[in-house]
């Protein structure tokens, strides 16, 4: 009977690490393993701001939830000693009143700076409470770029002298550069930039058709999107977040 108790406490033991070394997101672990997680060193938390908002005809609104879920594990796994929030879906998108900005089309959610701000403001804080010593605050969506950045260094300011950091890694402006000079070579006109990259990350991630309607893409689009640039994209956001973690937090 003891060998058997053993026996099953081993395997017991053994899923939770499986859990812990196969996913980066703290909504898939238990509290008893992200504190595990925790104590192993996993001390630095993954903040990502999505949007929920038109990217055209063919591409759905969850576009940078998608994305933020998926960039989130991959940069929480190649860093090995992080774990990710599950991604904010709310930014700045127009307003709602005026209707301006996204704001003029069916299906955008916009919350003001202030809100994302005090949103982004009190996960950091809970992620601070809690043990992570380091957050990193990132952003898939234009406009909510200067509101984290703010967010973090207020927040760096006051949890410094307590042995805690909080940083923003500008991986939108970065990860657009690198896509930008990627679509250049291809002749590329700039006002073709963001729709060629937003169909591409697209068909990149989705294999059934469930973010983008590719027979909706216009003919200059889908001539140029592919999901192999799409996985270019991507890749190139992972590896500029990835390096510039390490860079301020360490390996």
């Amino acid at each position: 009977m003891r060998y058997l108790f053993v026996v099953v406490a081993l395997h017991a033991s053994s899923v939770s690490a499986g859990a812990q070394s196969i996913s980066g997101m703290i909504d898939d672990l238990t509290t008893t393993e992200v504190q595990a997680a925790i104590d192993a060193g996993k001390t630095t938390a993954i903040y990502y701001v999505g949007g929920t908002h038109q990217s055209g005809s063919a591409v759905a609104l969850g576009k940078h939830n998608v994305l933020a879920e998926h960039l989130s594990r991959r940069v929480a796994q190649a860093l090995g000693n992080a774990l990710a929030y599950p991604p904010n879906p709310y930014a700045p998108a127009g307003d709602p009143i005026e209707k301006t900005g996204h704001m003029r089309f069916a299906g955008t959610i916009s919350v003001s700076h202030e809100t994302l701000a005090a949103v982004s403001r009190d996960v950091a804080i809970s992620a601070l409470a809690v043990g992570f010593t380091h957050v990193i605050m990132l952003g898939d969506h234009g406009e909510t770029q200067d509101v984290i950045r703010e967010v973090s260094a207020s927040l760096d300011t006051e949890w410094g002298p307590k042995g805690a950091r909080v940083f923003f890694i500008p991986v939108y402006e970065e990860g657009e550069g690198r896509m930008r000079e990627i679509l250049a070579e291809l002749n590329v006109p700039a006002n073709r930039m963001t729709p060629i990259d937003d169909a591409s990350e697209m068909l990149a991630m989705d294999g059934n058709n469930r973010w983008i309607r590719p027979d909706q893409l216009a003919d200059e689009i889908s001539a140029v999107a592919s999901a192999d640039l799409g996985r270019r994209f991507i890749d190139g956001k992972v590896e500029v977040a990835v390096a510039r973690i390490r860079e301020l937090v360490g390996r």
